[in-house]
C-alpha cells in the first residue's frame, strides 16, 4: 500500500515538468515563426523599394523612393464598407490632356465604380500640413497635403471636403480629407464634365518648382500590402 502511494507521487510530480516543456517548445515555435514572418515582410519591403527605384529611376532617387514609402501609408480612397462598389485606376501617367491647352497628365485617375459624387471618402496617404485646398480650374475642389520630406500630395476633383478642415491644419495618416466627386474645367462649382474619380498626384520641389511624379508604382504598392 505504501509503494503504491510513492509510486503515484513520482508519476505525478513528473507531469508538471513534461507540460513546462511543452509549454517553452510552443512558445519557441511562436516566436521563430514570427520572426520569419518580420524577416518575409521586411524582404517583401525591400523588393518593392527595389522595384519602384527601379522604375523611378529617371524621375526621383531611390532615397526618395525610400522617404515617400515611409511616409505614404494609406491609399487614398477608402474601401466602400458595404463591399458593394470599389474603385479601380490604371497607369496614365503622361498621357494627353487638352483642357486649358495641351499638356500631359501629372497623375493617376482613381474611378469609382457606381460614378457616384459623394460616395467614396478620400482619405490623407500620409501625416502632413494642408499646404493648398479651394477651387482649381483644372482640378475642381482640391486639396495639397505637404509632408515632413518635402513632398506634397495632390486631391483633386473632390465632391465636398471633410467639414472643419484649413489650411495649416495638421492631418494623419487616414484622416478623412472629403470625398471623391466630378468638379472641375470651368467656373468654381461646375460639375459633371466627366465621370467621378479622384485625380491623386505626388510633387517635389526641383530648383524651386514643384515637379510631378508617377504616383502609380506607389498606390500599387499600398494596394498590394493591404
Amino acid at each position: 500500500m505504501t509503494g503504491n502511494i510513492r509510486l503515484s507521487r513520482v508519476v505525478s510530480s513528473r507531469r508538471p515538468a513534461r507540460g513546462r516543456k511543452f509549454v517553452w517548445y510552443w512558445l519557441l515555435f511562436v516566436l521563430l515563426f514570427a520572426a520569419a514572418a518580420i524577416q518575409v515582410r521586411w524582404i517583401q519591403k525591400l523588393e518593392y523599394q527595389i522595384m519602384i527605384s527601379e522604375k523611378m529611376k529617371k524621375e526621383c532617387s531611390s532615397a526618395e523612393v525610400r522617404d515617400i514609402l515611409s511616409e505614404m501609408k494609406r491609399f487614398p480612397v477608402r474601401e466602400d464598407p458595404s463591399g458593394r462598389e470599389a474603385c479601380y485606376y490604371e497607369n496614365g501617367y503622361g498621357d494627353a490632356r487638352t483642357y486649358g491647352g495641351k499638356r500631359q497628365h501629372e497623375g493617376i485617375d482613381i474611378m469609382a465604380s457606381n460614378d457616384k459624387a459623394g460616395y467614396f471618402k478620400i482619405q490623407s496617404v500620409s501625416d502632413g500640413v494642408i499646404e493648398q485646398m479651394g477651387w482649381l480650374p483644372l482640378g475642381g475642389y482640391r486639396i495639397g497635403v505637404r509632408d515632413k520630406n518635402g513632398f506634397y500630395y495632390y486631391y483633386a476633383h473632390m465632391d465636398e471636403y471633410a467639414k472643419g478642415i484649413k489650411i495649416g491644419e495638421r492631418v494623419s495618416c487616414g484622416d478623412i480629407l472629403g470625398t471623391m466627386g466630378n468638379t472641375g474645367y470651368g467656373e468654381e462649382g461646375t460639375k459633371g464634365k466627366f465621370a467621378v474619380h479622384l485625380h491623386f498626384g505626388i510633387y517635389r520641389q526641383v530648383g524651386g518648382k514643384e515637379k510631378s511624379l508617377n504616383p502609380y508604382y506607389f498606390l500599387k504598392n499600398l494596394e498590394d500590402a493591404s
